[in-house]
C-alpha cells in the first residue's frame, strides 16, 4: 500500500482527525474488521477475563469467542531506568546524592537473596540495600529472618 503524495497541504489537523482519515482510507483499502472498546469490554466480560491489555487483544484476535490459552511459562517485564536521575538532595540541592556503586551493588543490580532473585531498588552508604520482587513490592526483611 503506498501513499500519494502529491495534493494540496490543508493545513495542520490534530492528531485524533489525522488518526480519524487515515482510519477511514486503510479499512476501504485493507480486509479489516472495526471494532470498539465498549463491544471489546462486553466480549470479555462474558468470557470471565479480567481486565489487561492482553485479554483485550486475545478477544480482538478471536472476534468474541472465549480464546483458550496454551501457555507453558510466563514471562514478565519491567522497565528499568537507563540511571540515577536524581543527582542532589536538600532544599538548595547541597548534598549530592551517590549514583555509583556502594559495596560493589548499583541500583536495579539482579541479587539472590534467601534463594530467590530480587532487584536493588535503593542503596544505604553503610551497605544496606533496599530489594524488590519483579511486581515491585518491598521485601519485607522481618519476615525474612533466619531463625
Amino acid at each position: 500500500m503506498t501513499l500519494k503524495r502529491v495534493g494540496k497541504k490543508k493545513g495542520m489537523l490534530l492528531h485524533a482527525t489525522q488518526m480519524n482519515s487515515i482510519r477511514i482510507q486503510l479499512l476501504k483499502r485493507v480486509e479489516a474488521e472495526e471494532t470498539f472498546g465498549f463491544i471489546t469490554k462486553e466480549h470479555r466480560l462474558l468470557a470471565g477475563l479480567p481486565k489487561e491489555h492482553v485479554f483485550d487483544a486475545a478477544m480482538i484476535a478471536t472476534r468474541g469467542k472465549t480464546p483458550t490459552f496454551r501457555i507453558t511459562c510466563v514471562l514478565s517485564k519491567r522497565c528499568v531506568p537507563a540511571g540515577d536521575y536524581q543527582q542532589t538532595k536538600g532544599i538548595r540541592s547541597e548534598q549530592r546524592i551517590t549514583t555509583g556503586k556502594i559495596m560493589g551493588f548499583r541500583k536495579f543490580d539482579k541479587v539472590r537473596y534467601q534463594g530467590k532473585e530480587y532487584f536493588i531498588k535503593g542503596r544505604m552508604f553503610t551497605g544496606y540495600a533496599i530489594l524488590m520482587g519483579m511486581d515491585g513490592k518491598k521485601v519485607d526483611f522481618e519476615t525474612h529472618s533466619q531463625v
